[in-house]
């Protein structure tokens, strides 16, 4: 049987940019022309003055601006509640600043090294040491590009996640992708003992050193603290390569340090374009001018809509390969701002598919929520809608108007925008020009400084998340750590005490 061709099909857009990273081709992300044409902004058309009893006013900002400058310049300063065991975990404030072309060389050097050594790449994390790089990878990647050949793939291995949970099913599915190929593997984690990473780290390990023994060591990178801790006590054992987890930055924000860098530069990603768009936004966002202040304005924005009792922020985009930025910032600001019954629940979303799954909640629902958009406006490929003579879906009039399947896209967002916020919910939207690095690093520094900026709001520290460490205890606990026990025998105590309810 023949297969199919795809005739009348463009080319794609995300594959001819892969091949041409993996050609040397680059972005001209230092020009000025490509900087203005790639500005990441902030639209709140749809954020003030919905309908209903709970809005939220031009004003309501105005009387929040002292408080948000206040805010802003403990921050610059680094003052305030911003330590965890007496350290300022504020590094990732300056880093667009203070990471040299040097350590970048010296990071390209060693994903190139192992990106050529190897079939696939395994980055082992969680949670901070995870969320950041796969966003990142799969926004600016094919969406099946372990499927690729490699020439597609920019010359890079393929790319694969573990040690994120604890499912032996996914596990397994993973090897099963990974069986017959050369493996290399980067753990991150600053303890070496998070209990997700160690036990993929365990298994993987094993597999390394069974099938190229001796060798294994050279295809294994350890990111880990620069001085303690069991991943840096082992890599000295065995001689793996190391790179750092900064003390002064938590998981959360450290894509731009060793944490995301070696990852992605081993996936083609261009790292100096990224770096170019945390610095450029970190110019930004210094600006002591409220209105022109991007980081400021979102602050303020979540912040008074806190105030106004909103706790869910839908967080949508028109892009699948933007979705995973949804999940980043589901888990950066929840994490930050849920301490002591403060902050906003943040549900991403993809649009149009969960407009036809909780779009209805979302219109008509109680009205605890406010959305923000993470809006594409160029994609990568272009797909024509063609035009059928019987037109029995009453579709004609988008090809005859010269429409293609990227403009409707666009309206995808621009409609719900209208839409709920007729509904009564306060919009925002962040204008993302296109999918490269140099917008991706913009995003994110603004999202992170805006997430600090909301812990000054609220009152605590958006640098530590001791409820973290609740489900931490009581699975150690059920699992039989040693040191433990005394847990386990309340947890059973209280088990035993609790009726017994149990449906079959």
């Amino acid at each position: 049987m023949r297969g199919m061709k795809l005739v009348g099909i463009g080319e794609n857009g995300t594959i001819a940019a892969q091949e041409g990273r993996g050609r040397g081709e680059r972005n001209p992300f230092q020009e000025k022309s490509f900087k203005d044409e790639n500005r990441v902004r902030l639209d709140l058309t749809y954020f003030f003055d919905t309908p209903g009893d709970v809005k939220i006013t031009v004003g309501d900002f105005e009387s929040l601006i002292p408080k948000v400058m206040e805010a802003h310049g403990m921050l610059k300063e680094n003052k305030g509640d911003i330590f965890d065991k007496g350290i300022p975990m504020t590094g990732w404030q300056d880093m667009p600043e203070r990471i040299t072309v040097e350590h970048l060389e010296e990071i390209k050097e060693a994903a190139e090294n192992l990106a050529g050594e190897v079939d696939a790449y395994v980055s082992l994390g969680i949670g901070g040491s995870y969320l950041g790089i796969e966003a990142t990878f799969k926004a600016l990647t094919h969406h099946y590009f372990n499927s690729l050949d490699r020439e597609q793939r920019g010359g890079a291995p393929e790319i694969y996640f573990l040690g994120q949970n604890m499912d032996p099913d996914y596990f397994r599915d993973t090897l099963d992708m990974l069986e017959g190929k050369k493996v290399g593997v980067n753990v991150i984690s600053k303890s070496g003992t998070t209990t997700e990473t160690a036990i993929a780290f365990r298994i993987m390990r094993r597999l390394l050193e069974e099938n190229w023994g001796d060798e294994a060591s050279n295809l294994i990178v350890v990111t880990t603290d620069k001085e303690k801790g069991a991943l840096r006590k082992l890599a000295r054992q065995k001689g793996y390569r190391t790179f750092v987890v900064p003390d002064d930055i938590g998981g959360r924000f450290s894509v731009l340090s060793d944490v995301g860098l070696v990852g992605l530069a081993v996936a083609g990603i261009d790292i100096e374009e990224f770096v170019e768009g945390f610095k450029d936004m970190r110019a930004r966002c210094m600006n002591d001018e409220f209105w022109s202040n991007p980081c400021l304005v979102h602050a303020a924005a979540r912040h008074v809509a806190w105030e106004k009792g909103k706790k869910i922020e839908v967080v949508a985009t028109n892009s699948s390969p933007l979705y995973g930025v949804a999940r980043w910032m589901e888990q950066l600001f929840p994490e930050s701002e849920g301490h002591e019954g403060h902050g906003m629940w943040v549900s991403p979303s993809l649009y149009s598919e969960k407009l036809h799954a909780n779009g209805q909640m979302v219109q008509e629902g109680e009205r605890n929520i406010i959305e923000t958009f993470l809006f594409l406006k160029n994609h990568d490929s272009k797909m024509e809608i063609p035009r059928d003579e019987e037109d029995l879906d009453g579709l004609n009039f988008v090809p005859d108007r010269g429409l293609d399947m990227g403009y409707v896209n666009r309206k995808v967002i621009e409609g719900p925008a209208y839409a709920h916020h007729k509904g009564g919910v306060p919009c925002m939207i962040v204008e993302i020009p296109r999918r490269n690095a140099y917008n991706l690093g913009q995003v994110y520094y603004m999202m992170e400084r805006s997430v600090a900026i909301s812990g000054y709001l609220l009152g605590h520290n958006p640098f530590i998340q001791p409820g973290v460490e609740a489900y931490k205890k009581a699975m150690f606990a059920l699992i039989g750590k040693p040191g433990y026990e005394d847990l386990l025998k309340d947890m059973e105590t209280e088990t035993a005490a609790k009726r017994k309810i149990t449906v079959s």
